[in-house]
């Protein structure tokens, strides 16, 4: 028996089109958002805080200035909300490796990447170009500085329970976790002008070494049950 065929002047019947999906006024509105941020981000690190305008950044995100202006009220406000997204970033980063399995078993290797990821690339510039001028700006000073203690707190709330979990007193734990800050974050100031990489990764590792031996001595062995 022939096979059914369609008569010449019929065609085989479509699927209907998936229908899109229509965004919200309130997604729109958060696509607008970060594409402005992210824009001043790349501002910020290629001309720095004193040349970044309003205008070019709109240019740069696509966007008209008047748009920008109906999102953020100033230059300021918009740097701000930037240095904030970046940050947020950063949290749910250090979170994540904070979680990992390894993080109680090599503590100053898993903060020290952690470190290394916000003081040794881009996010540290940028929100360093935006500190250095609040310094002599009270108004700029008191919309970043929430911004960077927010950070910095709960970063140090995430690691330090990292740290007592693995059995480090508390106070101990404060002191090792502030000094590998302070000597990775001088090393990243350090490397704005002078890229010193090899030997930064040498002091680094000898940090390492000098703080696990401070570890061990310092957690108790668990008693016998």
């Amino acid at each position: 028996m022939p096979s059914a065929s369609l008569p010449e002047d019929q065609t085989e019947p479509q699927p209907p089109a998936p229908r899109r999906e229509r965004r919200t006024q309130a997604d729109r509105t958060r696509a607008t958002r970060e594409k402005l941020m992210q824009a001043a981000i790349d501002v910020l690190l290629e001309q720095g805080y004193g040349r970044l305008t309003t205008k070019e950044v709109a240019r740069v995100a696509g966007v008209s200035n008047g748009a920008l202006m109906h999102h953020f009220a100033s230059k300021a406000e918009l740097v701000v909300a930037a240095t904030a997204m970046v940050y947020e970033e950063a949290i749910v980063r250090g979170q994540r490796v904070a979680q990992t399995a390894n993080a109680e078993l090599n503590l100053i290797e898993g903060y020290l990447s952690d470190c290394l990821s916000i003081y040794f690339d881009w996010p540290f510039v940028a929100a360093l170009e935006t500190i250095v001028v609040a310094r002599t700006d009270p108004e700029l000073m008191e919309q970043i500085l929430p911004v960077m203690e927010r950070y910095r707190s709960t970063c140090d709330d995430i690691w330090l329970k990292v740290f007592k979990r693995a059995g480090l007193p508390a106070a101990r734990a404060k002191v090792l976790l502030n000094l590998t800050l302070n000597l990775t974050r001088g090393m990243a100031i350090n490397r704005l002008w002078r890229h010193d990489d090899r030997n930064y990764q040498s002091y680094l590792k000898e940090w390492v070494a000098i703080t696990a031996r401070e570890i061990a001595a310092s957690i108790k062995p668990a008693d016998p049950a």
